[in-house]
């Protein structure tokens, strides 16, 4: 029935005519059903990444150790430092939770997942530095 004023009737949109959903790619589901398989395949990221949050890791709990706690930048570190005193154990423990996390944002990203390990590994690097030559 149309309306009085000769406007057609509303557009049904049918099931085959609605746009394609995309998939978005995402390294999630490898990363926490079949870690192995992301480590084999991001193995050079990784230990870029690795070598990065070690040296960061030494360096840190040097100036942490000598100025406190205070000395950190990064509030969750400092805050777990607060809570657990500062030890070789609580900084490996903060550090393993920010390389995780950084593995988890990594794995969003299909596409970029390697070079933002990469990247997340050279300003690991970039913090060992200015800890060493206590720049912040």
């Amino acid at each position: 029935m149309a309306d009085p004023k000769n406007n057609p009737p509303p557009r049904v949109v049918v099931a085959s005519q609605r746009l394609p959903r995309r998939r978005f790619k995402t390294n999630l589901r490898i990363l926490i059903y079949r870690p192995g398989t992301f480590l084999r395949f991001y193995r050079w990221p990784l230990v870029v990444l690795a070598i990065g949050a070690v040296l960061d890791a030494v360096t840190t709990y040097r100036n942490v150790s000598a100025y406190g706690p205070a000395a950190e930048i990064h509030p969750a570190a400092r805050l777990l430092w607060e809570i657990l005193g500062v030890s070789p154990v609580s900084v490996a423990l903060a550090k393993v939770v920010q390389c995780a996390f950084a593995c988890l944002i990594a794995g969003i990203w299909r596409r970029w997942c390697g070079p933002l390990l990469v990247l997340a590994g050279v300003l690991y690097a970039l913090a060992a530095v200015s800890n060493h030559f206590l720049l912040l």
